[in-house]
């Protein structure tokens, strides 16, 4: 049986899940990524740009 996830591997997890989520979102709208990894807080903001852009929250 698998063991449940601490909250920190939990916030971990969303974190990266955010942050590939934002990569992807780029790569769609073809722009270049010049860090190898981007912050949570880049992420977060792009992600907020989207749903303001596409009104979904």
């Amino acid at each position: 049986m698998a063991s449940k996830l601490t909250e920190k591997q939990k916030n971990t997890l969303w974190q990266q899940r955010r942050i590939a989520s934002y990569q992807a979102s780029c790569r769609l709208e073809d722009l270049i990524l010049t860090e190898p990894a981007s912050t949570y807080d880049q992420a977060e903001a792009r992600l907020d740009s989207l749903r303001r852009q596409y009104g979904a929250e």
